[in-house]
């Protein structure tokens, strides 16, 4: 049985959020057992927003939060180092609505984390463990989830462009090693083609070569990439940060065909709505996870 965790100590960052362009400060601050992952909007006078299923709300190309007038932008890369290294319990101090883009990846936050170290708490993490597949499915795209021990991801992605085409991978995160080697590195990327579109629709106000990778037809700019399948490796980062909005450990096997956050939303849902295909461990822990299904229309994105 694992207990869960806090951070040992405040951590700070700062960055340009992606969407709005707009510098914000973020603080991790350690909180009490059973607190969970909670945004405080300190420019709002304090106002939180839980990071649970059922605050999420539509945002185009990213996660988005929102409680009552307060909203939280792009936390799906810092939702996916906590979760991984397993922190259950942190406070997450923002001075805007947008969570730093940083570097595009995740390994910012993660080394964070690593660094404040973290402590156990006098409680049990409870785990959502899957022992009848689901699975969600819109168009093209597909999510599934089955029965599986520990947690283990496989996504597929495949573009008509000749610098991405087809990727796959599979992978474990059984260890935090797992998540800090193989995934948290793994950086946001564009298309040139779609970069009109989603200036017009007000995002990527932020965007630049330091936080994203570019792909055009003469290639990829904005420096070497860390994997030869980093666009992959980076979908399954965002597959894990959308993951952590059930508010507890998950145990399953989950393969990913060409998904997207708003697919996750519904595969989260579909997991929340199906009572019958799940049990919590250890027995005793909870009843139920802490999160609910999104309100109707989250999932269009």
């Amino acid at each position: 049985m694992r207990l869960q965790r806090t951070i040992g100590r405040e951590v700070e960052l700062v960055g340009v959020g992606l969407h709005r362009g707009e510098t914000t400060r973020l603080r991790i601050v350690p909180a009490p057992v059973g607190t969970g992952m909670v945004f405080v909007r300190d420019d709002l006078g304090g106002e939180e927003v839980p990071a649970l299923q059922q605050y999420r709300v539509p945002m185009v190309n990213a996660s988005r939060l929102r409680r009552g007038a307060a909203t939280v932008e792009t936390p799906e890369h810092l939702l996916a180092a906590l979760f991984c290294l397993g922190v259950d319990n942190v406070r997450l101090h923002l001075d805007g609505s947008e969570v730093p883009i940083l570097d595009g990846s995740s390994l910012p936050f993660a080394w964070a984390l690593v660094g404040a170290g973290t402590v156990e708490q006098e409680a049990p993490r409870p785990t959502l463990a899957i022992h009848t597949s689901l699975s969600v499915e819109e168009d093209d795209r597909g999510l599934e989830i089955h029965p599986g021990r520990g947690l283990q991801l496989t996504a597929a992605i495949d573009f008509e462009h000749r610098h991405l085409g087809y990727q796959e991978l599979t992978v474990r995160l059984d260890q935090q090693a797992d998540f800090l080697a193989k995934l948290a590195p793994a950086r946001t990327f564009a298309l040139r083609r779609d970069i009109q579109r989603l200036q017009e629709a007000g995002l990527i106000r932020g965007g630049s070569l330091d936080n994203a990778i570019l792909v055009d037809e003469d290639g990829i700019q904005g420096g070497s990439l860390r994997f030869p399948d980093e666009f992959v490796r980076h979908k399954l980062l965002d597959l894990v940060g959308d993951l952590a909005l059930l508010g507890c450990s998950l145990e399953g096997r989950i393969v990913a065909w060409r998904a997207g956050h708003g697919l996750h939303g519904r595969l989260v849902d579909a997991i929340l709505a199906h009572r019958q295909c799940w049990a919590m461990a250890p027995d005793g822990s909870l009843a139920d996870p802490p999160a609910s299904p999104a309100p109707p229309g989250s999932e269009r994105q």
